[in-house]
């Protein structure tokens, strides 16, 4: 016998588009039976629900409820209940809210309806509700579905994400602790257990429990699609997370600081969410961050210290080598590199980086924004991940070695005046280091001068303010004035940042002492543990091309460095 190699459901898929052929036929010399093509359309979107190909099942199901009236009641409810589960799936919201509000007017047109029919209805409409952020109809709803259908394992879930909305995570563990470990709708409790542990883990910052609580997800859904009845049963199907948990997993991954392990996960789910910006970032950002673990364990390998890497010679011949490993210029990148597989290096960050922004609209398109983000719900904001996107760009094209391409990201990064302050400031750094390297040093100056850098965070402020005037209502704005909390250490890291660039800007033009004063008014401000080592190399740089070799000597000594000895 002949092995096949096609999927239950492309298997199913292909049998019930050769009926649906043959009705179209017979069609064009005596009308087909309406309702035996509504029942085969509808076994095919439940095929493309079941492998969840949600958009094609939505199109076949959108053409059923316009012509849903003729048709008889059991078939009408099947149409209607699996738009609305595919609509959810999608957050579809607007969608769902107008097949819910249909089904209620049925059903109160009819009260011999099922106690079944209504406790689907109140668990559609908690979903809704919960999609849609409505938290006190979602209350409500809840409330219903516990009186309809009891404490089962749907409801205690429902109530628990209810919990999770409001950041109640203590309940919510509860809630799932109690819910019973079977459920009639044939989905495996363990998997859906241990995701959203997992997700709660993750909103409480507590990132390795949540790495913990996804792979105990991971294996137990390989095990239920393993104990899935084979041949043409399509439960296997509709049980299978697989791809939804990698998601889940890689986000936390790289938020435990395991970015390889990230990398690996993400890249597999990208395979399936192709179409979300946000993950194409995400991929970026592990594999930028497995280029730094590898950079900063080499650097540590080779060197004991930040600023001196060794003396050698004794007596009138001791000689102090400092350490240069961080001034190393990248190798050039080629073009031909970005085709490269999945490796998590700079030149496939730049190629996720360039997809992510592909997918989001243009800056200047205007109008409301509802962008795909699948698993998770679509992005109707996209200013904060655009300049992020074009943040981790100027970063990696410098990474690269190429300060032409890093240059337009950074200038349009900094130019962004929705974008977060702390990125924008970022840009400017970007920008000036790509000037620089472009010989383009008066262009540089400008970039980091205090009157730019000045401007933009005074524009942040003035953004602050607007928000604190459209949140006064509801009592949570933020301090007039100021930057928020969340990013005011970033700031002030960039700021530092910012500051030690100009001065070596000045030393490169040789304006040695515009920049020892800049330096010094700068780390007056430091504690002795926050000088950075940039800025004790820059200070040694100045005292020794000004000739005051003793002075240079001091500094070094000032910051007590272990200084290794060369042995010959």
């Amino acid at each position: 016998a002949v092995v096949s190699t096609q999927s239950t459901g492309e298997w199913l898929l292909d049998n019930l588009y050769t009926i649906e052929g043959k009705m179209n036929k017979e069609s064009e010399e005596d009308e087909a039976d309406e309702v035996e093509k509504a029942v085969l359309l509808y076994n095919i979107a439940l095929v493309h629900f079941q492998t969840k190909n949600f958009d094609k099942a939505v199109v076949i199901l959108e053409k059923l409820f316009k012509l849903i009236e003729p048709l008889e009641d059991g078939l009408v409810y099947k149409i209607c209940f699996l738009l609305v589960e595919c609509y959810l799936s999608t957050y579809q919201t607007e969608g769902a809210a107008i097949v819910v509000y249909y089904l209620d007017k049925q059903m109160a047109a009819k009260s011999s309806d099922s106690e079944m029919h209504k406790a689907r209805m109140h668990q559609y409409k908690t979903r809704l509700f919960a999609q849609q952020k409505c938290l006190k109809a979602c209350k409500r709803e809840i409330k219903n579905v516990l009186s309809v259908c009891g404490t089962t394992a749907s409801s205690l879930f429902l109530k628990s994400e209810f919990e999770y909305l409001r950041n109640n995570f203590k309940k919510s563990c509860k809630l799932l602790n109690s819910a019973p470990k079977t459920c009639p709708s044939k989905e495996h409790i363990p998997t859906l257990y241990y995701n959203n542990f997992g997700c709660m883990h993750f909103k409480m910052k507590k990132y390795n429990l949540g790495v913990l609580y996804l792979s105990q997800a991971l294996d137990a859904n390989t095990k239920a699609v393993k104990a899935a009845p084979q041949g043409c049963n399509s439960t296997m199907y509709s049980i299978n997370h697989h791809y939804q948990i990698l998601y889940n997993y890689g986000i936390v991954l790289l938020h435990a600081g395991q970015p390889k392990a990230a990398f690996n996960c993400l890249s597999q789910a990208a395979t399936v969410y192709s179409r979300n910006p946000r993950l194409w970032l995400r991929i970026a950002e592990c594999a930028i961050g497995v280029v730094q673990k590898s950079q900063e364990n080499e650097q540590i390998q080779n060197c004991k210290s930040n600023t001196v890497k060794a003396i050698v010679g004794s007596g009138i011949y001791r000689k102090t080598i400092l350490n240069t490993s961080f001034q190393n210029l990248p190798k050039k990148c080629s073009a031909s590199l970005l085709s490269e597989e999945p490796t998590p290096s700079l030149t496939y960050a730049a190629l996720c980086l360039s997809n992510a922004l592909e997918l989001l609209p243009p800056s200047n398109s205007g109008g409301p924004v509802n962008v795909s983000a699948l698993p998770a719900a679509p992005l109707k904001d996209v200013s904060k991940l655009r300049a992020s996107i074009l943040c981790n760009q100027a970063y990696v094209w410098l990474g690269l070695g190429d300060p032409l391409q890093a240059l337009k990201p950074a200038q349009e990064l900094f130019s962004l005046t929705s974008a977060p302050v702390n990125l924008r400031l970022l840009g400017s750094v970007y920008a000036a280091e790509a000037l620089i390297l472009l010989n383009r040093s008066n262009e540089a100056t400008n970039c980091l001068a205090p009157e730019f850098v000045g401007a933009i965070v005074n524009s942040a402020n003035c953004q602050n303010k607007t928000d604190e005037d459209d949140a006064s209502s509801t009592g949570s704005s933020p301090v007039p004035g100021k930057v928020p909390a969340s990013q005011e250490t970033s700031v002030q890291d960039v700021h530092n940042v910012i500051t030690l660039n100009s001065v070596a800007l000045y030393c490169m033009k040789r304006d040695l002492n515009r920049a020892k004063r800049i330096l010094a008014q700068h780390l007056s401000t430091l504690n002795d543990g926050e000088i950075p080592a940039q800025a004790t190399m820059l200070l040694v740089y100045i005292e020794l091309r000004q000739g005051n070799t003793e002075a240079a000597l001091s500094i070094l000594k000032q910051q007590q460095i272990n200084l290794p000895t060369l042995t010959t």
